[in-house]
Parts: structure tokens; sequence; C-alpha cells
């Protein structure tokens, strides 16, 4: 019990909790698998091509997909509370 079959390793997937910058929510969602599915998930904001270049420079750095995906959340919550309207 517990263990998973080699076949359907692939499938099972993490839940990640993180500071989505495009809706600038914070949410628990499924970890993306691929590169791709994480560009994905950045994009749907006017400065999402901000959050796609930190991901991808994170990722160059040797970061893993869902490390990165948190790092440039918690990058783009601190600069939006920095940013905020004042009154």
């Amino acid at each position: 019990m517990g263990r998973v079959a080699p076949r359907f390793a692939r499938e099972r997937r993490n839940d990640m909790h993180w500071y989505n910058p495009a809706t600038r929510v914070a949410e628990t969602v499924t970890a993306p698998y691929t590169d791709e599915e994480a560009t994905y998930m950045l994009w749907g904001a006017t400065d999402s091509w901000a959050f796609v270049a930190e991901y991808e420079r994170l990722r160059d750095d040797g970061m893993g997909i869902e490390q990165a995906m948190i790092f440039v959340g918690h990058c783009f919550r601190m600069w939006h509370l920095r940013y905020l309207p004042v009154g």
C-alpha cells in the first residue's frame, strides 16, 4: 500500500501552495510537471513576460520546476507589496 505502479508514477502529481503573480492570489494548485505547463501558468497578466523571464533565469540556475514557481511567486508578491498605492 502507498506504492505507485511504475506506469502510473508519472501521473502522480503534488499540490503546490504559491502566490500566482498573474492573478495576484495565493492558491494551492497541482504543481506543473513540465516547463511548458509552468510558463502557461505564469501567463495571463500584462507583465507576464517578467514572470516568465524570472522563471527561466531560475531554471537556468538549476532550480527545479516547482521550486522555481514558488520563488517567482514570492519574488513578485514582495514586489507587488512594495508598490501598493498609498491611501
